[in-house]
């Protein structure tokens, strides 16, 4: 699989960047790479296969009293790109409109410095990018292992705790970064062109941080994930034929609940 469009678009976002880098110098310029796309995939590569394993081992114990049954779906293949795309955009929702939240806090906003809050907007954002996203970056390692549950009363096979990452992704608002920006450009127009630009200067990392873990660290995790002890204990719950390209009949899948729901609802409706 590649990441090309990915990788093109990360790199034109990048590119104003690297113009003013190149402008003040090979150190200015080192600093905005290991900044805006370094710091985060290394805190990401760091943490999310442990907070995998957290997971795992959580899941492990709770799922007897929860009413779930919890396994590991045969791999199909990897999200395509636009999924891809979708993920990084929430992060970049998720990171620009929680920033403008957090910056007022920290700083006083308004046009007189609007240097220094530009920057405070930056670091608040790499930080949030760095840190609190890594949630969404282990749900998606997550999603993209095979991890599902089985719900036994309502017979649906869901992927745990999905809309963990679109509730991360509503936190802020708009109005929160409208009311920041206005405060910060004065009018209008100037905070309509002040948001379109913090936004270009977060595009890069929110396209390559991700797109370089999922190629490069994404792999590795999963393969640990899947041979862990948790997953070989999750496994006995639906045993699933290894020499057969086909699904286990014993577990049931995404696709084979939805067609199921489908069969009685015509069944039904006939009926």
């Amino acid at each position: 699989m590649t990441y090309r469009t990915e990788y093109t678009l990360g790199f034109l976002a990048l590119l104003p960047l690297l113009a003013t880098g190149v402008a003040k110098g090979t150190g200015w310029l080192v600093t905005i790479i290991v900044v805006y796309v370094g710091i985060p995939l290394l805190i990401w590569s760091l943490v999310v296969d442990r907070l995998a394993s957290l997971v795992l081992r959580i899941i492990c114990r709770v799922r007897e009293s929860s009413g779930h049954q919890y396994y590991f779906e045969r791999q199909v293949g990897k999200p395509g790109v636009s999924r891809r795309l979708l993920r990084d955009i929430r992060v970049l929702v998720f990171v620009f409109f929680l920033s403008a939240l957090i910056v007022p806090q920290v700083t006083q906003v308004n046009p007189q410095n609007l240097v220094i809050v530009s920057n405070a907007f930056i670091y608040v954002a790499i930080f949030l990018l760095a840190i609190p996203s890594s949630i969404h970056v282990l749900l998606w390692v997550l999603e993209d292992s095979g991890l599902r549950c089985h719900n036994t009363m309502r017979l649906t096979v869901t992927v745990p705790a999905a809309w963990a990452s679109r509730w991360l992704s509503s936190l802020g608002g708009i109005g929160a970064f409208v009311s920041f920006a206005v405060a910060m450009g004065g009018s209008l127009d100037r905070a309509i062109s002040l948001g379109f630009t913090l936004m270009i200067s977060l595009l890069p990392s929110c396209i390559l941080a991700p797109t370089l873990f999922y190629r490069r660290f994404e792999p590795g995790i999963i393969a640990k994930i899947r041979q862990s002890k948790a997953a070989l204990t999750m496994g006995s719950l639906f045993p699933q034929d290894s020499g057969s390209s086909l699904p286990s009949s014993s577990a049931p899948t995404l696709r084979s609940v939805r067609v199921n729901e489908e069969t009685k609802q015509t069944t039904e409706s006939h009926s």
